[in-house]
């Protein structure tokens, strides 16, 4: 689940751990645009715990920029469904 977003990268949650200073491919998608961004993990926390699950949160520093903010657009997010897989 992509939590915040930005030119230069992004904070997610999943269900996945994710080792800090490895290496993610990004993939989001919006009803209007697709894009796929490599990055370093910067940093990997728990934020939940449940009897069959545990939620990690993760930042990731692209390697380049998300070309959605970087093209002169006006384009936004809110309320698009955004989805991440690492």
């Amino acid at each position: 689940m992509l939590i915040d977003v930005s030119a230069g990268g992004a904070l997610i949650e999943t269900g996945r751990r994710i080792l800090p200073d490895t290496f993610a491919e990004v993939y989001m998608e919006t009803p209007f645009q697709r894009a796929s961004v490599r990055g370093r993990v910067l940093r990997c926390a728990v934020v939940g715990v449940r009897p069959t699950a545990v939620r990690y949160r993760a930042a990731i520093q692209f390697d380049s920029y998300l070309p959605w903010f970087v093209e002169d657009r006006d384009i936004s997010l809110a309320g698009a469904e955004e989805r991440v897989r690492c």
